[in-house]
C-alpha cells in the first residue's frame, strides 16, 4: 500500500491508525484530515490507495465519501473504521460498497491484521461484524410441521453453476480475476461474466457481500 487517506473528527484516533498503517506499511504516504470537504479536496487531487473513514463527520456521512471513492477510484479499498456495531449501519455500509468493516475497539493487532488482508485484497471484517452480517442470512424460523420452512442454504438452491462455485471460492479467499483466470486456466473476462452472474443470482453488489454469502453456502471459512 502506497498511500491512504484517513477521515476522522478525533486526532487522537487518527494518530492510532496512522501508527498502525506505518507499521504495516514503512514508506507509506498518509493524509488525515477531519470532515468531508477537507477529504473532497483530497479525493480531487489524487487516488488515494486506501480511504478510511467513519459514519459521521463534522460536516456529514463519511459514506458519501465511500460513494465518491467508489465512483472515481473503483480499485481502490474502501474501509469504515467505527464504533456502530448494529445491523443498519452494516446494511447502509454493504449497500454503498465496501471493503472492510472494522471496529475501534479492537485491539489494534487485530486492526492491523485486517488492514494487512485488506491490502492483500481480502474483505477485512471485524469478527463481531462477520457474526452480525452472517444472522442476516438466517432463514426466519418456522413453527414445527408447518411446511413452509425454508431448507437450509446452498450453492444449488442459489441456482450457481459448477463454474461459478470455483469462482466464488477462489474471490473469497481473496483473489482477484486475473489470478482466479490463472487458477481455473480462463480468460480473465470470462471470470468477470461469471463475477457478474454470482453477484446477480446471490444479490449481492460486492467482494465483501459475496464472500459472506460463500460462508452461508459453505465454500469458504472465515476465522473466527
Amino acid at each position: 500500500m502506497k498511500r491512504a487517506l484517513v477521515i476522522d473528527p478525533d486526532g487522537d484516533e487518527q494518530q492510532r491508525v496512522q501508527n498502525i498503517l506505518c507499521r504495516l506499511w514503512p514508506e507509506i504516504d498518509l493524509i488525515a484530515v477531519s470532515d468531508i470537504k477537507s477529504a473532497h479536496g483530497q479525493l480531487g487531487r489524487s487516488m488515494p490507495g486506501l480511504l478510511i473513514t467513519d459514519f459521521y463527520l463534522p460536516d456529514g456521512s463519511g459514506l458519501e465519501l465511500i460513494e465518491q471513492m467508489r465512483m472515481l477510484y473503483p480499485d481502490s479499498p474502501r474501509v469504515l473504521l467505527t464504533r456502530h456495531d448494529d445491523e443498519a449501519h452494516l446494511r447502509a455500509a454493504l449497500r454503498q460498497g465496501i471493503d472492510g468493516y472494522i471496529l475501534k475497539d479492537q485491539g489494534n493487532d487485530g486492526i492491523q491484521a485486517l488492514f494487512a488482508a485488506i491490502g492483500k485484497g481480502d474483505p477485512g471484517l471485524s469478527p463481531e461484524i462477520t457474526r452480525l452480517a452472517l444472522r442476516q442470512f438466517e432463514a426466519p424460523l418456522t413453527e414445527p410441521g408447518s411446511g413452509t420452512g425454508s431448507e437450509p442454504a446452498d450453492s444449488e438452491a442459489a441456482g450457481l453453476t459448477q463454474r461459478e462455485i470455483e469462482v466464488l471460492a477462489l474471490l473469497s479467499q481473496g483473489l482477484d480475476r486475473h489470478r482466479v483466470g490463472e487458477a481455473l486456466v480462463i480468460r480473465p473476462s470470462t471470470v468477470a461474466g461469471h463475477i457478474k452472474s454470482i453477484y446477480l443470482k446471490l444479490n449481492v453488489s460486492t467482494r465483501a457481500e459475496a464472500t459472506l454469502a460463500a460462508v452461508k453456502l459453505g465454500l469458504v471459512d472465515l476465522e473466527p
